[in-house]
C-alpha cells in the first residue's frame, strides 16, 4: 500500500483522527492523508518511524481546502472540496 486517503467521519472522527492514526503506521502506510469537511482541514501524515511513543507517523503537514496538496508522488487539487453542512 503506497497511500491511504481518509474522509473525516461526521459520526465518528475520533476512529479516523485518533484510532486510524495509530493504526496506519503499523499496517505500513507511509502517508495517510486526512481530509476533514468538518472544518475545511487537511493533514498529510508521513515519514512513520519507531519512537518512544511507539510506531508513529513523525511528518504531519497541514493544509486547508483550497490548496495544492502534495503527497509523495501525488498532488491533489483541493479548490472543489467542500465542507459539511
Amino acid at each position: 500500500m503506497l497511500l491511504v486517503v481518509e474522509i473525516v467521519s461526521k459520526s465518528n472522527p475520533k476512529n479516523d483522527l485518533v484510532t486510524k492514526l495509530e493504526d496506519c503506521p503499523r499496517m505500513g502506510v507511509p502517508l495517510y492523508v486526512v481530509v476533514d469537511p468538518r472544518n475545511g482541514t487537511i493533514a498529510v501524515h508521513s515519514d512513520p518511524k519507531e519512537g518512544p511513543d511507539g510506531l508513529r507517523y513523525r511528518c504531519s503537514v497541514p493544509y486547508g481546502f483550497g490548496d495544492v496538496v502534495p503527497a509523495g508522488r501525488w498532488t491533489f487539487d483541493t479548490s472543489g472540496l467542500v465542507r459539511y453542512r
